[in-house]
Parts: structure tokens; C-alpha cells; sequence
């Protein structure tokens, strides 16, 4: 669908009310630190319309009205490609795949070394080759109908294999081990490069076991792997440690930034009183102040002098 169609399906059958309360919606999920899509279900619920149609009705007023961008600022979790982006997507992809380069290292240039973005791009590609394999052999045509040289992750096209057999997905050598280096290298307290050199010594220690028949050799690999097996009991408890705190850290977070828009909300309200109301107001601003203040002591009590 090009741009001209998007923009009239956009606003296809959207009445005045239904655009009230969806951006009502909005500004209260945004007093209330709701995510989007949870405003996006609630006025599901009560226009009837799907929650994706919903969503990009949302995204497509954003764009045309930049008060209502700003509005928007809180969540912008969720940004949906467009059809050029899609193929430009695959097109370099594809390109650098055919050069040896992996999807991470290709996306992350594409997102200029942001990890989120990288994440991002990474994410859709691999969405497009597990549930749209036919655009990805039209892109795929395209490019070397132009004589240039590409990959083909999803192999021979859908209509050559077999009718009930699963596709074998390609798997990237180099995809998988910088993800899993990536991985162990926010365990606090592992040395990755130390951790591979073991891998690598008991394999060595394997091979040379097997080739000479030595059970000392063998015994040596015995102890070896269950060292390895003792430390990845280690990393494991290491890492589910992590994952708790992250997890409370994040309550927390959550927390915090309702009471920052709450705070907001007050000060924005007061200031934008005139002189008047600002003196008799006062006392009531003064208690609400307190109030969020007291509330983020009780969140932040290492902070507290």
C-alpha cells in the first residue's frame, strides 16, 4: 500500500467523537503512566474498532499535528514501518548478508550504533523472512534482477517445496555466537574471553582424548566439563539474581515516573494560573507538592537526607 492509500484508510470512517475520546484516552493514560497499548484496548472496548486500526489512526494524526506529537512523547515504544522502509530493509540485508557480514552487525549500522534501533530493524527482519517469505523472494528477484548479489534466507521459493513441510530456517554462525557473547557479557563478574578459552581447551582436551584412546586424557575432559558445568550453575544463579533486581528496579522506575507526571501536572497547573488565583491557590498547591514529594521519599529512601 503506498502513502496515498495509507492516508485514506487512515482516516477511513473515523467519526469527530471516536477522535476526541481516543486522544482523551491518551492524555489520561499519560497522567497515569498507562502504556499505549493498554489505551489503544480501552477504546477498543468502546468504539468497537480493532486496537491495531486504533493504532494507527493514533500515529497518523501524530504526524499531521505536532501539539499532539508532543503528547505522544511519553510512549514512542511502538513505530510502525512504512512499505519503503520495509523493502529498504531487506534490500541491505540481504546486499551485506551476501558479503559475509551477519544481520546484528548490518542493523546496528543501520541504526547508528543504538542498540534499541538495532533491535529494532533486527527484530522485523527476522518477523519478514518467518511470516512473509513471498515478499521476501519478490525483494530478492528485484535485487538480482539489478545484477546484484544477494542471500536468500528463505531458500527455494514457497511453491517448490512440499505441501505440510516445515522450511529449514538458515542459521548464521556468526548471528548466534555475537548474541551469545553479547549475552554473557552483562554477567556481572564473568571474564567472557577466559570463559571461551575453557570451551575451547576441553574440546581440544576431547578430541586429543578420543584420538589417542588415553583415559587419563578422557578423565582430565571429565573434570574439566564438570567445572564448566559448576560455573554455569554459578552464572545461572548470577543471572536470575539480576533478572529479580531488574525486575523490582523496574517497579520502581514505573513508579517514580507516574509521580514525575503527576508533579508535572501540578506545577503546570499552577503556573499557568494568573496572579489572583496563584494567591489563593497557593495553600492547595503547597499541600499537593508536599504530598508527591513525601511520596517519592518513601520510594527513595536511600536519597533522603
Amino acid at each position: 500500500m503506498n502513502q496515498a492509500n495509507e492516508t485514506r484508510a487512515a482516516h477511513a470512517g473515523w467519526k469527530t467523537e471516536e477522535e476526541s475520546l481516543l486522544f482523551k484516552e491518551v492524555e489520561c493514560g499519560r497522567e497515569s503512566g498507562r502504556p499505549l497499548k493498554a489505551v489503544f484496548d480501552a477504546v477498543a472496548k468502546k468504539t468497537g474498532r480493532r486496537p491495531n486500526s486504533i493504532r494507527n489512526y493514533y500515529y497518523f494524526k501524530i504526524k499531521q499535528d505536532e501539539s499532539r506529537a508532543a503528547c505522544a512523547a511519553h510512549c514512542t515504544a511502538f513505530v510502525p514501518f512504512t512499505e519503503e522502509e520495509i523493502r529498504s530493509l531487506l534490500s541491505t540485508v540481504l546486499t551485506e548478508q551476501s558479503k559475509g557480514v551477519s544481520v546484528r552487525a548490518c542493523t546496528l549500522q543501520m541504526g547508528g550504533g543504538d542498540n534499541k534501533a538495532m533491535l529494532r530493524y533486527q527484530n522485523k527482519y527476522r518477523s519478514l523472512i518467518k511470516n512473509n517469505p513471498e515478499l521476501v523472494h519478490e525483494v530478492v528477484a528485484e535485487l538480482r534482477a539489478q545484477g546484484l548479489r544477494v542471500a536468500d534466507p528463505c531458500g527455494e521459493t514457497p511453491a517448490a517445496r512440499r505441501a505440510g513441510r516445515p522450511r529449514k530456517s538458515a542459521i548464521n554462525l556468526v548471528d548466534v555466537m555475537s548474541t551469545v557473547v553479547n549475552d554473557l557479557d552483562k554477567v556481572e563478574g564473568l571474564d567472557v574471553v577466559a570463559f571461551f578459552e575453557s570451551l575451547g581447551t576441553l574440546a581440544i582436551s576431547a578430541a586429543k582424548g578420543a584420538g589417542r584412546g588415553s583415559v587419563e586424557t578422557a578423565e582430565s575432559g571429565e573434570a574439566e566439563l564438570t567445572r564448566v558445568r559448576e560455573q554455569n550453575a554459578e552464572l545461572r544463579a548470577q543471572l536470575k539474581s539480576q533478572q529479580n533486581e531488574l525486575s523490582a528496579q523496574r517497579e520502581r522506575f514505573n513508579a517514580l515516573l507516574s509521580l514525575h507526571r503527576q508533579l508535572m501536572n501540578v506545577n503546570r497547573e499552577f503556573l499557568g494560573m494568573t496572579g489572583v488565583v496563584k494567591m489563593s491557590s497557593l495553600s492547595a498547591y503547597i499541600k499537593d507538592l508536599s504530598r508527591n514529594v513525601e511520596d517519592c521519599e518513601r520510594l527513595l529512601p536511600e536519597y533522603v537526607l
